[in-house]
């Protein structure tokens, strides 16, 4: 499967992106376990700061008609992210890169192609409580909502807790998705301005 070739298809499918660029190109890779709320965060992100949105989780139903989660799989996935964000970096579009990301080469293209361009990379893990966390995968379970694209269950989420966190050389923002919500936003808004 040849990421390249399917990007533009893709991009019309499923990625949500403005008519035109938005500021001065950007990279922010959200990242977070199964059920934090990444997806929710990450459009609010893409609204406030005129990107575009790319959702592993879109891809993934796209290729996939039944997700695995297996790394074969994961590496088809983030390929054709990888080939999408770096077709919108370089029409000059600031992009939230929406995935687990937890491990590091899964969030290694992107952040490739962005080093390559000389665009600026922040790095956002979403959070929340494990009580918040589960009920969300709770709630999947019992009826999807628009959107949601996930097969991430609670036991994709077992999984993922044990597994350790690599968190990025650079460094990375933590956005809390609870009662403070939109300041939590406010802040990170206010970092990839800066950066960018």
């Amino acid at each position: 499967m040849r990421a390249d070739i399917l990007a533009p298809q893709l991009r019309t499918e499923i990625a949500t992106v403005p008519a035109t660029p938005h500021g001065r190109p950007a990279l922010v890779v959200v990242m977070g376990l199964p059920g934090v709320g990444k997806s929710h965060c990450a459009r609010l992100l893409c609204a406030r700061l005129g990107a575009a949105h790319v959702a592993s989780d879109e891809v993934r139903s796209r290729l996939f008609i039944a997700a695995s989660y297996a790394d074969e799989e994961n590496r088809a996935v983030f390929a054709a992210v990888t080939a999408l964000v770096d077709g919108l970096l370089g029409e000059g579009h600031r992009v939230v890169v929406d995935a687990t990301n937890l491990v590091a080469r899964n969030r290694a293209g992107t952040i490739g192609v962005a080093r390559r361009r000389g665009i600026p990379v922040t790095y956002v893990r979403v959070t929340s409580s494990d009580e918040d966390a589960r009920a969300r995968l709770l709630s999947r379970r019992a009826g999807r909502a628009d959107g949601d694209h996930s097969e991430a269950d609670e036991p994709i989420y077992e999984r993922m807790r044990r597994q350790p966190f690599e968190p990025p050389a650079e460094g990375f923002l933590e956005l809390t998705n609870g009662a403070d919500l939109a300041g939590e936003i406010d802040r990170i808004v206010a970092a990839v301005e800066r950066a960018s």
